[in-house]
């Protein structure tokens, strides 16, 4: 993607009556640059579509490109001014946060809510480029080549087997070697399929990423002010998430949806599952690495557990 003129957006910004240069309101007349949205005096804007009508859907309203993040605010336009104009305050500084994001790569597309016409849901798309830039700029580990190296057997193999997930339901995760990625090793990598290569917690790492870094201010002693967590706690957004692919208690009509959530509950969070081995590999790909790790641990200490109970009965019992 092209860089933006900076000397454009510089001419843009104004100071406000708190001290902070922001990007001035983005006129309503757009034209599409490279197919990003570009008001008429150069900045980009949040392309605005209306509800598709799929309440559990995963994408853009074009059915391709994939939601990997949400970021959710109250129209200010609905809102009573004030005397400290605090409503007009907080849209400029979403509109200059919004086009900073764009700057960076990502796609952004706009929905009004269907309950609540007060309430606007932003969807951010990050494109092919942008996850490999920034996988090789946080140092992301990705999978180089299966792991060929057998596996030691277990003489309690058959045991665990026992308590182990259904492998009909949730299949085991293919073992591989990895590495920090690098964009020009492309060809070294184990890529079957780019929307696949990454997964939707490294998708949704690297968004929260950039959300965190990206400036939308700079105060009148020259500090940039950056980040989502901040624009949140000032409420100019209500909230930031990355989304489910379903719903827990039942399976996505969506023939594409990997249902991953549905089976952990089933298989792992479900009451009548207690006694089961947790499916680790598949709660690693789904929550990412530190989730993954914790329930490693808790699951370890909680067997630990175990053992000084039975030693406590056998002695106090």
């Amino acid at each position: 993607m092209d860089d933006f003129n900076d000397e454009v957006l510089l001419e843009m910004e104004r100071l406000s009556d708190d001290g902070e240069y922001v990007l001035q309101e983005v006129e309503d007349q757009v034209v599409a640059v490279d197919g990003v949205k570009l008001g008429n005096k150069g900045i980009p804007v949040v392309e605005w579509v209306e509800s598709d009508g799929k309440p559990n859907s995963l994408y853009f309203v074009d059915g391709v490109r994939r939601i990997d993040y949400v970021m959710v605010y109250e129209d200010e336009d609905k809102k009573i001014p004030d005397k400290k104009n605090l409503p007009e305050k907080k849209k400029r500084r979403r509109e200059a946060y919004e086009s900073n994001l764009i700057k960076c790569g990502l796609q952004l597309e706009a929905t009004r809510s269907v309950l609540d016409d007060k309430i606007i849901f932003v969807k951010v798309h990050a494109p092919w480029e942008v996850l490999c830039i920034y996988a090789e700029a946080m140092h992301i580990k990705m999978p180089l080549q299966p792991d060929d190296l057998k596996p030691k057997s277990s003489n309690f193999s058959c045991l665990t087997k026992l308590f182990s997930a259904d492998e009909s339901i949730i299949k085991p995760e293919q073992e591989f070697f990895t590495a920090p990625f690098e964009k020009d090793r492309l060809s070294d990598f184990h890529i079957l399929d780019k929307d696949l290569f990454f997964t939707p917690s490294t998708r949704s790492r690297i968004i929260h990423y950039i959300l965190c870094s990206v400036e939308y201010a700079v105060s009148r002693d020259n500090v940039k002010k950056v980040g989502i967590e901040k624009l949140i706690e000032s409420g100019v957004y209500k909230a930031a998430y990355p989304l489910h692919d379903t719903r827990f208690n039942y399976m996505s009509e969506d023939l594409t949806c990997p249902n991953e959530r549905y089976l952990l509950y089933r298989e792992w969070a479900h009451p009548r599952s207690f006694y089961k081995l947790q499916p680790l590999d598949l709660i690693r790909k789904y929550f990412g690495e530190k989730v993954g790790i914790y329930f490693a641990w808790l699951g370890y200490y909680t067997k630990m557990l175990l053992l000084a109970a039975v030693a406590g009965i056998c002695c106090f019992g």
